[in-house]
């Protein structure tokens, strides 16, 4: 399953590597390109790639997986399939967070502060205010402004149109406990802040986890780390490690491999 963007096009490195030994599909996602309006939900995308899926497929077991946000909608999918009857063999998350963020406390957030302050000396409140005046500069344009008047392109346009449904459908979701078999591949861990209880946050405030917080609704997890960042890691070079370690899960998940 494609992630946020609804480009599949990207996990093509992937599908050439793993695709040589077993069939790889893509799920694109509707609304990308053409007239199509993009899915509301995540329940109403598993319904029609569950459609697509057993036309070439129809009866499990299945193998699903998905790359960042589109790891959400595998997981959906995963849940409807056996909700149905159906056999999910495995479920593979590529860096797909859970689709809500752990708030930070008032003792976070001061600590934030204090490690920027480490960092970059008293020049700091100099460029938090400079920012700060231009993220609430930009979000009081975005409301009088269309994205035509900022001369994008259609194809842009489109990435506009499903990110905005993708948020929609993320803030929608509720996420469910299921007895699957998941796996989470994932790059090293982009720590910049050192947080109470000994957790962590990236560069964007959020924290983060080794597991990116999965095992609270699954039994059956395991974390494997790969070379790159949330992008590269599916781009050459470091896609063949993802993809040699992705095999053998699959090999293993596989009954016809047994």
């Amino acid at each position: 399953v494609a992630g946020m963007f609804g480009n599949v096009l990207n996990l093509r490195h992937l599908a050439q590597l793993i695709g040589n030994e077993r069939p790889f599909y893509g799920l694109q996602a509707r609304g990308l390109y053409g007239d199509h309006e993009p899915h509301a939900t995540f329940e109403e995308m598993a319904v029609d790639y569950i459609k697509e899926m057993k036309t070439v497929q129809p009866e499990g077991p299945y193998i699903i997986g998905g790359f960042s946000g589109g790891g959400i909608t595998a997981y959906e999918i995963a849940r409807q399939l056996k909700a149905a009857g159906d056999t999910v063999a495995e479920v593979i998350l590529l860096d797909t967070p859970l689709p809500y963020n752990d708030p930070l406390s008032s003792v976070d957030r001061m600590s934030i502060h204090w490690q920027r302050i480490q960092s970059k000396g008293l020049g700091y409140f100099a460029e938090w205010t400079k920012d700060r005046y231009q993220w609430e500069l930009k979000k009081f344009r975005k409301r009088f402004q269309n994205v035509e008047e900022e001369g994008e392109s259609p194809a842009e346009f489109k990435s506009g149109v499903m990110e905005v449904a993708f948020y929609n459908a993320l803030a929608a979701y509720q996420i469910e406990p299921q007895d699957v078999s998941v796996k989470l591949f994932r790059p090293k861990l982009p720590v910049k802040y050192r947080l109470s209880g000994g957790r962590v946050a990236n560069e964007d405030r959020q924290v983060i986890f080794e597991d990116n917080g999965w095992p609270r609704y699954i039994e059956n997890f395991k974390v494997f780390e790969v070379p790159g960042n949330h992008d590269s890691m599916v781009l050459e070079p470091n896609v063949r490690v993802l993809a040699t370690k992705m095999r053998e899960c699959i090999d293993n998940a596989d009954p016809k491999t047994k």
